[in-house]
């Protein structure tokens, strides 16, 4: 913030906010006020992550799951990777379980990969 700041003022320009006479880099005390308030803006990001933190612990301690929903339920990718190996069309597939095809080739590179291990 100090270095836009500085831009600001090398090219002839300041800061006054009408609403908080504090902020004014046209002043003599301008690099005080410029601290006090990035050092503010600093401890308050640090506290908001600081809670946010607390509150995903607490939310996965309570069995809260984060992220997207699965478009398959965990036995649909079970029954498409026969249908795959017996070489169904993928249009059919995609049409059949509603979903993308990006999505069934994750399925058959997961598939393939758990069968080979």
């Amino acid at each position: 913030m100090l270095t836009i700041l500085r831009a600001i003022q090398r090219k002839g320009a300041g800061l006054r906010l009408l609403d908080e006479p504090l902020i004014d880099t046209t002043s003599e005390m301008a690099d005080l006020i410029m601290f006090v308030v990035g050092w503010a803006a600093h401890w308050q990001r640090r506290n908001i992550l600081r809670c946010t933190a607390i509150g995903r612990k607490r939310a996965m301690e309570r069995g809260v799951k984060f992220g997207r929903k699965p478009k398959l339920t965990a036995q649909q990718p079970q029954d498409i990777a026969p249908r795959f190996a017996a070489g169904d069309n993928i249009r059919q597939l995609v049409a059949d379980y509603q979903v993308s095809e990006s999505t069934l080739a994750r399925v058959r590179r997961t598939e393939s990969s758990t069968a080979t291990s």
